[in-house]
């Protein structure tokens, strides 16, 4: 018998391929279009975030500046302003450090920053644990809070009949412990404003009644720092200091002891 072709039957499953072919087309169409799930996980490149540059103020205003050859410091601060007298003046972010080296200009000996309202840093870096919780500002930082720290002694190179050559200073000077590498540390004073004044009136009179004016000209309180601590501290203990220095050989020069 003849085998009978159905055609229509081919025919119809050839449609229902074809539909089915441009179906699954047009779904990886769609698939390919849909946009990047906002919520999927970052690579750790896209993720991370920029880092901001570390100051020149912080890299130097730190204990490890001391040893520092001055050409590495002026790769990171640029030349300085003015030299002199082993004495090198830098202007960075706000602030203004004067660097001490040796005798040959090579190797940084101390950091001196002048404390003011735009000079904002942190003491840690050079203090450490000794800097408090949060760590102390400097310049928000007064004498008794410093001496509350490290401790010290009070000196002052005129405290009456001074003249106009210069404006006297008080200093408090402190040597660190073993954790920081007994590194010394001076805060200055001017003795230009009525808080400042009438601080050192009151060291001034207290010795004076105690010892005679010529003992104060003589500046004798110099050679026994400690001797007038309770007259010294609580008059300085709330002035805001002018000058903060760290590094090696700070001591102050007492001068004539015999």
């Amino acid at each position: 018998m003849r085998a009978i072709k159905n055609t229509g039957t081919k025919a119809a499953v050839q449609k229902l391929g074809l539909l089915a072919c441009a179906l699954l087309l047009a779904a990886c169409g769609k698939q390919a279009d849909k946009p990047a799930d906002a919520t999927a996980p970052q690579t750790e490149a896209t993720a991370a975030a920029p880092v901001a540059a570390q100051r020149v103020v912080d890299q130097l205003m730190n204990s490890e500046t001391i040893g520092m050859n001055l050409a590495y410091v002026e790769k990171l601060a640029g030349p300085a302003m003015r030299s002199e007298q082993h004495r090198h003046l830098f202007k960075v972010d706000g602030c203004e450090l004067t660097l001490r080296t040796d005798d040959a200009d090579k190797v940084v000996q101390a950091v001196e920053v002048a404390i003011t309202p735009s000079c904002k840093v942190s003491l840690e870096p050079v203090l450490g644990s000794f800097a408090g919780t949060p760590p102390k500002q400097l310049h928000e930082l007064t004498m008794g809070q410093f001496e509350q720290m490290l401790g010290g002694s009070y000196y002052a190179d005129c405290l009456t009949m001074c003249g106009n050559a210069a404006d006297p200073e008080v200093q408090l000077i402190a040597e660190g412990p073993r954790a920081l590498q007994f590194m010394e540390f001076a805060l200055s004073v001017q003795l230009v404003g009525d808080a400042s004044l009438a601080a050192a009136d009151k060291w001034r009179d207290g010795m004076s009644k105690a010892e005679s004016e010529d003992y104060v000209l003589d500046t004798r309180f110099n050679c026994e720092p400690q001797r007038f601590r309770e007259l010294v501290s609580p008059a300085f203990a709330a002035i805001q200091p002018s000058r903060f220095v760290f590094g090696n050989s700070l001591g102050f020069q007492n001068g004539e002891c015999d």
